[in-house]
C-alpha cells in the first residue's frame, strides 16, 4: 500500500535517521497534524548503528486527520545531547478517495 489513510491501524512509520544512535535514551516520532496540533509517538530502534527507527500504529485514532502531516524524529542521548531529524510532509487520505 502506498497511501496512508485516516483512522487505520495497520501501519508502520519507519524512519532512517541517518545517524548512529549508540547511547540513545529516548527516541520518538514527532508529528504536526493538519490542524497544527502536535503529537509524539514513542519509537522503537530497529537498527542502532544505522539509525533506523519505527512506530507501529496501535490505535485507529493515532492518525486521525486527513491532510498534510509533518513528521520528524527526535532523539535524546545518555549524555543529554539531543537532535531532531529532517521533517517530511506526508499526505493522509480519507478512505474511499481516489
Amino acid at each position: 500500500m502506498k497511501r496512508i489513510y485516516k483512522n487505520k491501524s495497520k501501519l508502520r512509520i519507519l524512519i532512517d535517521t541517518k545517524c548512529n544512535l549508540s547511547g540513545y535514551v529516548d527516541v520518538c516520532i514527532c508529528c504536526r497534524k493538519p490542524d497544527n496540533a502536535f503529537v509524539a509517538f514513542p519509537a522503537t530502534v530497529k537498527d542502532e548503528e544505522n539509525g533506523i527507527i519505527f512506530y507501529d500504529v496501535k490505535d485507529e485514532n493515532d492518525i486521525n486527520q486527513s491532510g498534510w502531516w509533518t513528521i520528524w524524529p527526535e532523539i535524546i542521548f545518555d549524555d543529554d545531547r539531543n537532535c531532531a531529524g529532517r521533517a517530511v510532509k506526508v499526505f493522509v487520505y480519507e478512505a474511499g478517495t481516489p
